[in-house]
């Protein structure tokens, strides 16, 4: 080794030494900085390389540096440590669904929420168009999967809906408020905002009354609006206690519930007994099915009386225009029809189709030898409104026109709706059944 280098290296090594034993004072330091940097870029000139001088002699000076203010000699290290991975979060409107975004429905007749992301899957009701939806981690997998996506809907509903129904909203749809439920359609008209006052919400009549205004009750508010426009008034429940809803429209729906079930089935009365034995609201049973003869029942409690005409708007026109309020059943589902692609496994009898929820092209088994037939949405009657698939509602009046009158108790728009003939006909179709009310006979005196 050459002189050159050893005298760098003593230089150096005089330094720490120096620093360590912390025994010289400041003035000392100061007076041989200067001697030291002299000796150390001569050292540094005879013993390194050309390229790597500037390198060396930077080194040094901080060396000298630090000994002269008598701290460390460690130069500040830059640690070549890469930065963590970068978690893209949900980015609205970038055309890539994930947890978070906002999406909204865009199809006119709406879009079905399913159990699965399969179009044959178990539906769960759907969502009207204009509804927003929030895309949510799904109990398995990504939330984007096989043209389905999973999410929340306005109602706390979840499950899978068919991503060619929605659209995601652009940041700036996304930070405005959504359109209100209740926003009228082109289904409320001038003629059928004239029985407004007749009018029962299903779901917030059950909030009246403590409920959580969850799918029930569609055939006591249909009833309800009925009895409403025929001047007709339900009796209380009798010796019921509770705090929620008295003197409200959820109260009556309770008691016509009540009144249309109480006698034959008072296990869907809506009431039971607290621990004290007295009446108390049950409303766990307002999702129970409503009959024609609950119903019924139901008008001889509020004096009124009934008949059945035929279920077909011809027969319903006729009893409106006699001063009655009809009650019809229908269903915005129907069965499957097969096709010239369905496979011959999953044909069922008149022309129907089996459920095949796993995609093997064969029939799934509820039960040995047990299949289940596919339904799917109703395409020509009027919106659906929350889950209600089966369901009931009050046809209140007619037109100069022909079009009905239709209080449906789950509509969107909270208010009476105007349809076709067609339309009405269409609800109706699979799920048949009318009921004629009218007020108290009045004998000839």
């Amino acid at each position: 080794m050459n002189r050159g280098t050893w005298s760098c290296e003593n230089i150096l090594a005089s330094l720490f030494l120096a620093r360590g034993g912390n025994s010289m004072t400041d003035a000392i330091r100061r007076s041989l900085g200067p001697v030291i940097r002299t000796v150390g870029n001569v050292a540094i000139e005879k013993t390194v390389p050309p390229p790597l001088q500037q390198v060396a002699k930077a080194a040094m000076n901080f060396a000298v540096s630090s000994f002269e203010q008598a701290r460390p000699a460690r130069a500040q290290v830059s640690l070549e440590v890469p930065p963590p991975p970068v978690t893209n979060a949900s980015v609205q409107g970038n055309d890539r669904l994930e947890v978070g975004d906002k999406l909204q429905v865009e199809s006119g007749i709406g879009v079905n929420l399913r159990e699965r992301p399969l179009a044959s899957s178990r539906d769960l009701g759907g969502f009207r168009n204009g509804e927003r939806l929030e895309v949510i981690a799904p109990p398995q997998g990504s939330p984007e999967q096989a043209g389905f996506v999973y999410v929340r809907g306005p109602d706390g509903s979840t499950g899978w809906v068919s991503t060619s129904f929605t659209r995601e909203l652009t940041e700036a749809e996304a930070a405005q408020a959504p359109v209100a439920v209740g926003t009228p359609s082109d289904e409320n008209t001038a003629a059928s905002a004239e029985y407004q006052d007749v009018y029962v919400d299903q779901f917030g009549a059950e909030g009246d009354v403590g409920g959580d205004g969850e799918n029930a009750n569609c055939g006591p508010s249909a009833t309800l609006t009925a009895l409403r426009n025929e001047g007709l008034e339900i009796p209380p429940i009798p010796d019921l206690v509770t705090t929620h809803g008295q003197d409200t429209t959820g109260a009556e729906v309770q008691a016509v519930r009540y009144w249309g079930n109480h006698e034959n089935d008072s296990g869907d009365d809506g009431v039971g007994t607290n621990d004290q034995g007295e009446v108390v609201y049950a409303l766990g049973e307002n999702g129970s099915y409503t009959g024609t003869t609950d119903i019924e029942h139901a008008v001889t409690a509020a004096g009124g009386t009934f008949y059945r005409p035929a279920a077909n708007p011809a027969a319903i026109a006729d009893a409106i225009r006699d001063g009655s309020t009809v009650v019809i059943s229908g269903s915005f589902y129907e069965y499957s029809t097969a096709t010239d692609l369905t496979p011959e496994a999953l044909r069922a009898p008149e022309g129907r189709v089996y459920v095949d929820d796993n995609g093997d092209f064969l029939p799934d088994e509820t039960a040995p030898g047990e299949y289940t037939l596919a339904t799917e949405k109703k395409k020509d009657t009027w919106t659906q409104g929350g889950g209600a698939i089966e369901h009931f509602v009050a046809v209140v009046g007619v037109t100069d026109e022909g079009n009905f009158i239709v209080c449906d108790p789950a509509h969107p728009s909270k208010a009476p709706i105007e349809v076709s003939p067609e339309k009405l006909d269409a609800f109706m179709r699979g799920n048949r059944s009318a009921i004629a009310i009218d007020g108290p006979t009045t004998e000839a005196s």
